[in-house]
């Protein structure tokens, strides 16, 4: 890994990170509607969102060039796809899994940075 390597992986990972932290807190308030149509409005909203943030792990991919963020793409399809089915805990849980996820991936590259006196 080199030093703009390292600052594009940690880049797009503090984004995914702070994007998945985002939905799930957006997907916690969608578990409070109770009216139907707020719920359908808002989980929309939510998916629409997700697939957004699925778009922008797909363009970091193809900045990194590496197949990196393949675990983090499917973890965060089978949020949109619990969503749609309307289990909000297990939603909760892979959105939780996927922050981990993102965390982890940015470590080597805050590691290096690190040791470059870069951070």
């Amino acid at each position: 890994m080199n030093t703009k390597e390292a600052i594009y992986h940690f880049q797009h990972s503090e984004k995914m990170k702070s994007g998945l932290i985002i939905g799930a807190g957006l997907l916690e308030l969608l578990a409070t509607f109770r009216n139907e149509a707020e719920s359908l409005g808002g989980k929309k909203i939510l998916i629409w969102y997700l697939e957004g943030l699925l778009r922008e792990l797909r363009i970091a991919q193809n900045v990194i060039g590496l197949n990196h963020y393949v675990d983090l793409e499917r973890k965060l399809m089978e949020v949109i796809g619990r969503i749609q089915m309307c289990q909000f805990e297990e939603a909760l849980r892979s959105l939780s899994e996927g922050i981990s996820m993102a965390t982890t991936s940015c470590q080597a590259s805050m590691n290096f940075l690190m040791e470059k006196k870069l951070v």
